[in-house]
This record gives structure tokens, C-alpha cells and sequence, in this order.
């Protein structure tokens, strides 16, 4: 099995308590770090070559593409995929018939959601466009996005329900697998422009949906889980914390779908909506970690938060979210180093926005702790605060760039760092405040360490 690095065992056996949950989050980093270091590069070079293809006005209509694509499968989630990972942590020990209902219930919900979604947005296709952009008709590529939007969805789900059962090495196989798929979107790009892109998306989202539910599957034979499909509507009362999950994902993904439009409406909005995304996507390549870190952590925090374990609870948050913020500024660093060469990777015309690309490396930073302290809210089951939060960094953000500050790149870049950063120290202090409170002492629950 991939190992973690040496200075990374030795800071978790340094901050993290008890044994079984060093080994735990050790085997989760472990997997998830190296599954999603190779989508992250297999995604990243997909990005490269596709931008190289299309150029940068078909490069921005694709990028309008996938935040709509992104936004619009918020809704079709309902926030069910982190109240899921959540419940099924807390109940995959003590309660497996239970944990196979909810299986069942939130495979159930998302695939009638996500029809639901798929077919209003081919209905509605034209005039999405039109509200889009209007002169440029993508009502054919939003319906093909459709397709992949669907598979994404139910993709997403699949991986969080892993996530919940702590079977890190199945979500290290899909985000591998995924990664090795990406090369399909290229090939298609280069054969049929912005379609053939999203056409390769399609078929990769199809293909990582299918291998995701085998194994599922597999995952919750081996855990003695059946899952259920019927008399599953009893378990509807993990939507209650979906709820707020849901508007908080809405509030994230609409606000940042809405101020990329505001842009790329503009008279030269779409190639400064390809700087912008392509700047972004060095991000998310930083961003790889403290993703999976809130992956690996938000179950094994709930757990213990459900035993009443405030000490390991703290430690396990801090050592993860210092790690965290310790790779991303130097990874950001190298990017602040070097910002209109990594740019220029991306082809002609894209070299310009070096300066972009500064304002991002900083922006991860921020973005990063934001991403590690959030999973301790939603362990503990602070969802209002996180909504409200949520709520308050996509209002601060639009606000800013109502006022003119989106009208480039570098300006909507602004923005984000300033609402991260802002409502960062927010979320930072509450999650304080929460731990600060006094626990109930509960019975820790028989479990199986891996």
C-alpha cells in the first residue's frame, strides 16, 4: 500500500491520540491522498490539452459549461451526500441494518433527483442559453451536459457513502480510475470542440458511476451490510441535516456560478472567464488535500463526536488542518514563484494572467482553511452556523462584485480571497467556541479498528 511520507507519520503521532485513530485517518490519507493525487494530474493535463484544442473563447464557453453543470447538481443533491457520510459513520458499527436503509434511502432519493434534473435541463435548455450568454447558442451542449450531469451527481453520492463506511482504498480506486479516464475528454475535444469535451465528460461520469456502485457493493458485503431498498422513507430524517447542507451548497455554488456569469457576460467576459478558470484550476490542484482531508475526517470526527471524545476530536481537527494549511502555502508558494510560466502552459493569450494566478496562490491558503474547519462544524452537527457562514461569504462575494469588482479576472479572484479569508476568521472562531463548550461524557461505542 502507498505510505505516507515520513514527516507526515511523525506529525500525526505527534498531534493525534489514541492509536486506532492514527491508523485510521493514516490508512485513509494513505488511499485518498494517492487516488486523488492522480486525478488531480490526470485532470490538470486533460485541462492543459483541451484548453490548447479549443482556445480561449471555447475554453470560457466550456468553463460556463461545467460552473452551470456544477451549480445545477447542487440542487440535485439535496446536501443528502455529506448528511449520508455522516449517519453512516456514526451507525456502520452499532447499527448496520440501519446504515443498509439509508444506503438504500439515498441511493433511492438522488436517482429519481437527479432525472428530475437531467430532464428539466433538457427542457429548459434554450433558454438557459439565452439567459447565459445571449448571441452564442449552447442550448445543444447544455442538453448533452445533461448526461453528465446525472452520472456526477450519483457519482458524488457513491463516493461519500464510501467515505462514511471508511473504505478509503474503493474511493482511492474510483478517483484513480476516473483519472485514468480523462484522456477520453481530450481525444473527444480535439475530434468535436466544446461538445466533444462535454461528451467526454459524459462518458467518463457514466463509466466512474458504474464501477462506483460495484464497488459499494462489494464494500458493504464485506462490512455485513445488506442494503435495503424497501421501507426505506423511515429514514428520512437524515434530510433534516441535508436541508441545511443543501442550502449551504447552493449558497456556495450559485454565488460562485453567478458572479463567473457576471463576467463572462461582459464584451470580452469569456477570456477573462478562461484566465480566471484556468488560474483556478491551479487551485484545485492545491485544493486536493484539504478536500480529502474533509473527506477522511468528517466520518472519523463525527464518530467521535457520537462518543463524547472532545479531546481526540481536537487534536485530530488541529494536526489534519495544520498539515493542511502547511502543503497548500507551499504549494501556493511555488505558484506565486512562477505564475505567468504556469499560465503560459495553457496556450496563446493565457500567459497574461500571471498576476490572476498570484491573487489565487493566496486564495488557497484561505480556501484551505476554510475546507478543514468546515468538516469540524459538520461533524459536530453545527449546521446552522455553517449555513449562515455559507450564506454570509456568497453574499460578501456578490456584493463586491456588484460593485464593480468582477469586471476582470483578477478583480473576481479578489473577490473570493476577500470573502474566504473574511468569513474564514468567522468559521474559525465558532468551530473555537464549539470546542470551548463542555461535552456530554457518552459510552464509547464497540468498534472494529481497521
Amino acid at each position: 500500500m502507498w505510505q505516507l511520507p515520513g514527516w507526515l507519520s511523525l506529525f500525526i503521532d505527534k498531534y493525534l491520540p489514541a492509536q486506532s485513530l492514527k491508523k485510521r485517518l493514516a490508512i485513509g490519507m494513505s488511499w485518498v491522498t494517492a487516488g486523488s493525487l492522480f486525478r488531480q494530474i490526470a485532470n490538470f493535463l486533460a485541462v492543459i490539452f483541451v484548453a490548447r484544442v479549443l482556445g480561449m473563447s471555447d475554453f470560457g464557453k466550456l468553463a460556463v459549461i461545467q460552473s452551470t453543470v456544477l451549480m445545477i447538481s447542487s440542487f440535485g443533491q439535496a446536501g443528502i451526500g455529506l448528511s449520508t457520510a455522516k449517519y453512516i459513520a456514526s451507525n456502520r458499527v452499532t447499527d448496520p441494518p440501519r446504515t443498509g436503509r439509508i444506503i438504500g434511502f439515498t441511493l433511492s432519493f438522488v436517482s429519481v433527483a437527479s432525472l428530475v434534473i437531467g430532464l428539466v435541463v433538457i427542457s429548459c435548455s434554450q433558454l438557459l442559453s439565452d439567459k447565459l450568454l445571449p448571441g452564442r447558442d449552447l442550448s445543444r451542449d447544455l442538453s448533452l451536459s445533461s448526461i453528465w450531469m446525472m452520472f456526477e451527481i450519483i457519482s458524488l453520492i457513491q463516493f461519500r457513502m464510501l467515505a462514511g463506511l471508511e473504505s478509503f482504498r474503493s474511493c482511492a480506486i474510483i478517483t484513480s480510475s476516473q483519472g485514468a479516464l480523462l484522456p477520453i475528454v481530450w481525444a473527444c475535444s480535439l475530434h468535436n470542440g466544446v461538445t466533444g469535451a462535454i461528451a467526454g465528460y459524459s462518458a467518463v461520469s457514466i463509466l466512474g458511476c458504474f464501477l462506483g456502485q460495484v464497488m459499494l457493493q462489494k464494500e458493504c458485503r464485506r462490512l455485513g451490510i445488506q442494503i435495503q431498498y424497501r421501507n426505506v422513507w423511515r429514514e428520512r430524517s437524515i434530510l433534516r441535516m441535508s436541508t441545511m447542507v443543501w442550502f449551504s451548497e447552493i449558497a456556495m455554488n450559485a454565488t460562485n456560478w453567478a458572479v463567473g456569469i457576471l463576467l463572462a457576460r461582459r464584451p470580452d467576459g469569456l477570456a477573462e472567464y478562461a484566465i480566471f478558470n484556468a488560474a483556478s484550476r491551479y487551485q484545485n490542484v492545491l485544493a486536493f488535500l484539504p478536500t480529502r482531508i474533509f473527506h477522511v475526517s468528517l466520518p472519523v470526527l463525527a464518530n467521535l463526536q457520537a462518543e463524547g471524545n472532545r479531546h481526540g476530536f481536537t487534536k485530530a481537527l488541529v494536526g489534519l488542518g495544520a498539515i493542511s494549511l502547511l502543503v497548500t502555502a507551499a504549494g501556493a508558494s511555488v505558484l506565486m514563484l512562477f505564475p505567468d510560466l504556469l499560465m503560459s502552459w495553457y496556450g496563446r493569450g493565457f500567459g497574461a494572467g500571471g498576476d490572476v494566478l498570484g491573487v489565487v496562490a493566496v486564495l488557497c491558503v484561505a480556501s484551505s482553511v476554510w475546507t478543514v474547519a468546515s468538516a469540524g462544524l459538520w461533524a459536530a452537527e453545527q449546521s446552522r452556523q455553517m449555513l449562515f457562514l455559507d450564506l454570509l461569504r456568497g453574499s460578501l462575494l456578490v456584493l463586491l462584485c456588484l460593485t464593480g469588482l468582477a469586471a476582470t479576472a483578477r478583480g473576481l479572484a479578489l473577490a473570493h480571497l476577500i470573502s474566504y479569508t473574511a468569513c474564514g476568521a468567522l468559521l474559525v472562531w465558532a468551530l473555537y467556541r464549539y470546542l470551548r463548550h463542555p461535552w456530554p461524557v457518552n459510552e464509547p461505542a464497540v468498534r472494529v479498528d481497521l
